[in-house]
């Protein structure tokens, strides 16, 4: 009896002990195959498994046409991962890496809230904007009624301000420049001009000069944070900042007082960032009263796409009155940037 397997079928080799797959050399391989307009993508692909046969039938095939079953299935994936750890580094599958929570979530401090009030021109999702520069929006919490029923003590900052966030410039800095952001609304205050507003590229320079910043944090996506802006306020001539530390788990609660007086006695903006909050934002204002209740005016730097108007704004959520207790995490702790007037800018503008 003779031990061998017929063409075209697989049968046990006896005197091995193996199974043993026999395919005839004379039949055809399977055409290469066109898109209904294009190239080849390559040799199996949109090939039939039925029309192919014997072939078809040792595993199944994927889109490309490899074998992802049956005979040799195994093999082929080693063989795969030999390549590619041979292959150079430039050449490798590059498998998306995971971004960090600040780079996805771009939504005011109330996600739950404000991204249900929030226009769909402002959807993180929304394809990316032509590289333009827009005219900034300017006082953009005017017409904002004040919170609660009957508010005990309200103050806001005076003087002028610009709305700068992301992408106003032109630059994509989404997920990264918010820190950049506000620093700019802080320097257009209290006049409310664009001139001598630094740009982000001035101040990484700016921040790699002083020594504050190691070599090569200049074009890099690196944040910022109040430490950072109270530097380039003094270095660009802007308004007075003037840090606060909040530890972790004391809140604002503690801050207020110390905020109502601020706007009140003509303060400007201040700047606040985190660590668990990350999210660096501007406060305008403080509301106290009655009882317990307790708010503030937050300008959010993470609008992404060209505001109109200061409705629009307001409408979705990037500037509003927050209460305390819901705005901010009690688990970070907290740094303020508290601007004031220059008083040798001033002094300068009267000689």
């Amino acid at each position: 009896m003779e031990h061998r397997a017929a063409r075209g079928s697989a049968h046990p080799d006896f005197s091995l002990g193996l199974p043993v797959l026999c395919m005839s050399w004379a039949e055809p391989r399977p055409p290469r195959c066109l898109r209904p307009s294009g190239p080849p993508i390559n040799r199996y692909s949109h090939w039939s498994v039925r029309d192919w046969g014997a072939g078809a039938r040792a595993g199944c095939l994927n889109h490309r046409g490899r074998a992802t079953g049956g005979v040799g299935a195994g093999a082929s994936r080693r063989a795969a991962r030999r390549r590619e750890a041979q292959a150079p580094v430039s050449r490798r599958r590059r498998v998306p890496r995971a971004a960090p929570p600040h780079e996805v979530e771009l939504a005011p401090a109330q996600p739950g809230a404000e991204r249900k009030r929030r226009s769909p021109q402002f959807s993180p999702e929304s394809p990316p904007f032509p590289p333009a520069t827009l005219e900034p929006l300017k006082d953009v919490h005017v017409g904002l009624a004040p919170p609660g029923r009957d508010p005990a003590r309200l103050a806001v900052l005076s003087g002028h301000y610009l709305y700068y966030h992301y992408g106003c410039d032109g630059l994509d800095d989404r997920g990264w420049g918010c820190g950049y952001r506000t620093l700019q609304t802080l320097c257009s205050w209290p006049e409310g001009r664009a001139a001598g507003v630094p740009g982000v590229a001035a101040v990484q320079a700016a921040l790699e000069d002083m020594g504050d910043k190691p070599p090569g944090f200049r074009g890099s996506r690196s944040w910022i944070g109040c430490v950072e802006a109270s530097l380039c306020l003094d270095h660009f001539g802007g308004p007075q900042g003037r840090l606060c530390h909040v530890p972790r788990g004391a809140g604002l609660e503690r801050e207020l007082e110390r905020l109502y007086s601020h706007f009140a006695g003509g303060g400007g903006p201040v700047m606040v960032g985190g660590d668990a909050d990350a999210q660096s934002k501007a406060l305008l204002g403080v509301c106290l009263g009655p009882d317990t209740e307790a708010y503030v005016l937050v300008l959010d730097p993470h609008c992404w796409g060209a505001p109109k108007n200061s409705t629009e704004l307001q409408t979705a959520g990037w500037v509003g009155w927050r209460e305390v207790s819901t705005a901010f995490d009690p688990n970070s702790f907290y740094n303020l940037c508290l601007t004031s007037h220059n008083a040798k800018k001033q002094q300068h503008a009267l000689d």
